[in-house]
């Protein structure tokens, strides 16, 4: 007998959209259509049948000198909550090397909700570094990130240029934080040197021209190398145009995140600004209306939420210059529930386009699909029941995240997952979260076929 049985919902698949039964057993789907008596069932009709989301983009690990707000435990209860199943984070490279860094993150990881997998960051590229590569890669760690705004990434090209060669032959995906770095340091240089300090002059600080530069030398970068770049948080009109060309050149990959959807530069003039500091800065509304055009057209792939949260004190601290102030805010719980309110229900996005960003392409650039990202048989059972009639309104009291703050704080927001399954399991059901620490598994990354 089937052991579950998802029943009339509107279930999402590569195929389209149709009314069906979802059967579950052994933690897998093993049909979709018409199926027969199930142990256990859940209703679904009049709801919406989708995959776990993928995030891609992540900061749940720690490192020798920082503990994460929102750890494992903590990020991935908000991740659950929120219909997304499984959890991509960073981890860094210690004492100059890579596996250290992967087995800082297994250990925290021990505590994860959600199944989970890594990009390493890479700060050494050394040739010591470089030679772990492919072994890490066959043990199912294919995701490096490099960020092009540290020094280091102008002082050691060469040395990350191979680092990318690297990755190109292990069948890894370089994440890459595009902004450049002389850009920004001489213009941060020049805003203290005029005592313009203040969060006010956070977007001056760093440019579209700096993240279109570094977008453009990364493309370079990626076509020299023959790797495979994901671009992470992109936010101007500008950097999407060099992006779109670039794909036609180099297989580059593009992320955007939730604070270039719904907001715009307008909030750094209120006096809790910085509360909204991330990297890079919000833009104008004219590159939030061109982000959303290319999350619809594809020239976007996915959106990740470069989750990792400050509570307000951090942020708000007094006397912190606008470069001080620590970047990040939570989005977690709320990046599906905002993407269909704000994307499908308003016209912006198909249902299966949303399906396609949240889930089944971060699925693909992870070398996870389709074990994860889709409802297909044999794939695992990662599903959330969502409710698109639901009406909430966004609280930080109501969420589960440890931040004490919510970037959208207020905002009403119609739809919001019901039911969250984990493996076949249910996580989070009836607004509570059943998933218990240590229930998420390791999932290893396979070499890049997309």
């Amino acid at each position: 007998m089937i052991e579950l049985a998802i029943r009339g919902g509107l279930v999402v698949t590569p195929d389209g959209e149709r009314h069906a039964d979802v059967a579950i057993s052994a933690g897998r789907i093993t049909a979709i259509g018409e199926v027969g008596p199930a142990s256990r069932e859940i209703g679904a009709k009049g709801k919406l049948v989708l995959p776990g989301c993928v995030d891609l983009h992540t900061h749940l690990a720690s490192t020798p000198t920082f503990a994460p707000l929102d750890d494992f435990e903590h990020g991935t209860r908000a991740a659950i909550a929120g219909g997304v199943t499984t959890v991509v984070s960073m981890v860094y490279q210690e004492e100059g090397s890579l596996r250290r860094g992967i087995e800082r993150g297994l250990r925290d990881a021990e505590r994860s909700r959600a199944d989970f997998a890594f990009h390493v960051v890479v700060t050494d590229p050394s040739a010591a570094a470089r030679s772990e590569v492919a072994a890490l890669a066959r043990e199912g760690h294919t995701g490096l990130k490099v960020f092009m705004v540290s020094p280091h990434f102008v002082e050691r090209r060469d040395d990350y240029r191979l680092l990318l060669r690297a990755a190109a032959e292990a069948g890894a995906v370089v994440a890459v934080h595009a902004e450049d770095h002389a850009i920004v340091a001489a213009r941060t240089a020049e805003l203290h040197a005029s005592g313009r300090t203040g969060v006010e002059h956070f977007a001056e600080s760093r440019s579209v021209e700096a993240e279109v530069k570094a977008v453009r030398d990364a493309i370079d970068l990626a076509e020299k190398s023959g790797a495979a770049i994901y671009l992470v948080h992109l936010s101007s009109r500008a950097a999407l145009d060099v992006l779109r060309e670039g794909k036609r050149r180099v297989r580059v990959f593009g992320e955007t995140r939730p604070l270039y959807l719904y907001l715009t530069r307008a909030q750094f003039d209120r006096p809790d600004a910085a509360l909204w500091v991330g990297q890079p800065p919000l833009r104008e509304s004219a590159d939030v209306d061109a982000v959303w055009a290319a999350l619809a057209d594809g020239t976007l792939d996915t959106v990740g939420t470069d989750h990792i949260p400050y509570l307000r004190a951090a942020k708000l601290a007094p006397g912190l210059t606008f470069d001080r102030i620590p970047p990040g805010v939570s989005n977690l719980e709320t990046l599906l529930p905002m993407l269909y309110s704000e994307g499908v229900r308003k016209g912006r996005l198909t249902l299966a386009r949303l399906v396609e960003v949240l889930a089944a392409a971060p699925a693909r650039i992870a070398g996870m699909y389709p074990q994860k990202g889709v409802i297909a048989i044999g794939s695992d059972a990662d599903l959330v029941v969502f409710d698109p009639e639901a009406r909430r309104t966004i609280h930080a009291a109501d969420l589960h995240s440890a931040c004490d703050y919510d970037p959208y704080e207020g905002w009403d927001v119609i739809g919001w997952p019901e039911v969250v399954l984990l493996r076949g399991e249910v996580a989070f059901a009836s607004g509570q979260i059943e998933a218990k620490p240590g229930r998420g598994s390791f999932v290893p990354r396979s070499a890049l076929k997309w």
